[in-house]
């Protein structure tokens, strides 16, 4: 829209509305404010309807979305407001919080060492807070890092400078790690750090300074050896829960199908196949475990992973658009039951109904939540199921909902904490004062039968209503059917015995406006004089379309068909009547 608005494609004076949706995307230079600046330097006489179900992780990003798209006023609905209540369907959050056990705790101990050695010699050069090592985060390395580069110690010069530089590298490095560890477990911890070893991360120093720490050398090679397959061995090693969560999050999933199985709603039948489960998870390997997982649960469990674009050298390959869009429609269509996902399937795409959602980590953004929330209790009850670890994830997950608590409460009140938008200009013409009324939507039921048909359903209703009781086969080029063929063939086509050469329309006249000097001709005998009425088979009624419906003379041509049918079957019973009470 940006370059039609710029090269005058799209005049810029007739947009009068512009909607746009999930409107917190609305930072920095993003589409939707390219658009909204290039509408604003040809008019002002116009409003933007700005919908989101997440309005921002922050009062500071919906501050920047609000003078982005120029908003003036603000609406906010949640699950509880009333006159959003009757049109919503009861959605159960759970919290499960697992405890790390005794297997994690030990390879945590001796992790922490490893974060000892290279973190401890950032703080011994006081360019790093002094706390407590465990409880630092990536995201307090990078901000240190930053720190540095603006205001370095005058005692660390030279060579020094790089040697610090290459502790930052490292120590977010392996605090990623760590994040991965605690979250995801030892198996997505040992994939990362051997994307470290092997050299495909590019990480030469990383790797040589890590190669010379007994700590991480010991950790290494005992995560290997439960990790690693052996060559040349064929038996199927037992699938290892790397993590606790890995445990609920199984126990959760066969639950829900057992429920599901025992009290579907609608049918006392119901079976696996009509729910869907969607697991969020924000890291591939993580994705592709949970996914290992479950398919021994198969045919129960029917799973398949949802991932992005962009492919990694020795990782996880990325999904195309199209093999992306054909997991969807299968999911939708019941060829897979589970989905295992990455934050692609948290927005934008039709994933369809779903009646759980897993989300298998914690994210401090509550954007991320209430987009995968999203995704279940649109046309009936749904369900989410939150696994976090004990620690530092529930106290991640906690703050999040924290500040989504705030953001409310920020755009609830009397937006003294929001700047406004206040030089939206009157768009309706003076001496017209429109009046609002408050009106009920009435949702009707959800018929199968009324929803348009897809080129496969329509292949079974191509035949004319004169054959519809005919049991033959459809064809899928569009010609006649056998019993259409035989129809045709037996009362219309023309055959030789019948010795007609031509055919001819007949003329039409009318009898109020008859012409004294026309010529009748006569019609030669071998000639045959065609009659619309003679082949109202097939046009007294509309056939099935495909992707273009009829048109409005189409039909009008069909009801006058019709009409004429009518006439002429009243004319010959008419007639016949008229016969009887001659004799």
């Amino acid at each position: 829209m940006v370059n039609d608005l710029t090269r005058g494609a799209c005049p810029a004076s007739d947009v009068k509305c512009l909607v746009i949706d999930e409107a917190h995307k609305a930072l920095g230079n993003h589409a939707y404010c390219q658009v909204v600046r290039e509408l604003s330097n040809y008019t002002t006489q116009f409003r933007i309807l700005a919908l989101s179900a997440t309005p921002g992780s922050d009062t500071k990003s919906v501050q920047q979305v609000v003078l982005n798209l120029l908003i003036s006023r603000i609406e906010l609905r949640s699950e509880d407001s009333p006159d959003i209540q009757p049109y919503s369907h009861e959605r159960q959050l759970e919290k499960f919080v697992v405890p790390l056990g005794d297997e994690l705790e030990v390879v945590q101990k001796s992790y922490i060492q490893v974060l000892e050695t290279f973190a401890g010699r950032l703080i011994q050069n006081n360019v790093l807070s002094r706390r407590e090592i465990p409880n630092l985060t990536k995201y307090q390395i990078i901000l240190s890092r930053d720190q540095f580069r603006k205001n370095p110690p005058s005692n660390i010069m030279g060579a020094q400078m790089g040697a610090v530089e290459g502790d930052f590298a490292l120590c977010i490095s392996l605090y990623h790690g760590y994040e991965l560890l605690l979250q995801m477990g030892t198996r997505s911890l040992f994939f990362y750090l051997r994307s470290i070893m092997d050299g495909s991360k590019g990480m030469n120093r990383a790797r040589n300074e890590l190669g010379r720490n007994a700590n991480f050398t010991d950790l290494y090679q005992r995560l290997e050896a439960i990790f690693s397959c052996g060559s040349g061995s064929d038996v199927k090693k037992p699938f290892i829960y790397s993590h606790p969560k890995l445990k609920k999050l199984e126990e959760v999933v066969i639950q829900h199908f057992k429920n599901w199985n025992k009290q579907g709603p609608g049918s006392s039948s119901s079976s696996s196949e009509d729910t869907r489960i969607m697991i969020f998870s924000s890291f591939r390997e993580s994705v592709q475990e949970i996914a290992e997982m479950l398919n021994q649960h198969h045919p129960v469990v029917r799973v398949m992973t949802f991932v992005g674009h962009s492919s990694t050298s020795k990782g996880v390959k990325g999904f195309t658009q199209k093999e992306q869009l054909e997991v969807v429609k299968r999911f939708r269509e019941g060829g897979y039951n589970t989905l295992v996902s990455t934050c692609v399937g948290e927005e934008g795409l039709d994933i369809g109904e779903v009646d759980l959602i897993v989300c298998f980590d914690a994210q401090k953004s509550p954007i991320r939540l209430v987009q995968r929330m999203g995704r279940t209790g649109r046309k009936r009850q749904g369900r989410i199921a939150v696994i976090l670890s004990k620690g530092r994830e529930e106290r991640t997950y906690n703050q999040s909902q924290c500040n989504k608590r705030s953001v409310y409460k920020a755009i609830l009140g009397s937006h003294t904490d929001l700047r406004l938008h206040q030089q939206s200009p009157r768009m309706v013409p003076d001496g017209i004062d429109p009046v609002v009324h408050k009106m009920f939507i009435t949702q009707g039921a959800y018929d199968v039968r009324d929803a348009p048909r897809d080129r496969r359903s329509s292949a079974a209703h191509r035949r004319s209503s004169v054959f519809f009781g005919a049991e033959d086969s459809m064809k899928e080029d569009w010609l006649l059917t056998n019993a259409e063929y035989e129809t045709w063939d037996r009362a219309y086509r023309l055959k030789e015995s019948d010795g007609t050469t031509d055919v001819i329309l007949p003329k039409t006249h009318f009898d109020l406006f008859r012409d004294s000097d026309a010529i009748i001709e006569p019609v030669p005998e071998n000639v045959r004089t065609l009659s619309l009425s003679e082949w109202s088979l097939w046009q007294n009624r509309p056939f099935p379309t495909d992707s273009v419906d009829h048109s409005h003379r189409c039909r009008n041509f069909i009801a006058v068909m019709e009409l004429i049918e009518q006439m002429r079957l009243e004319e010959v019973s008419a007639t016949k009547a008229g016969s009887l009470c001659h004799h």
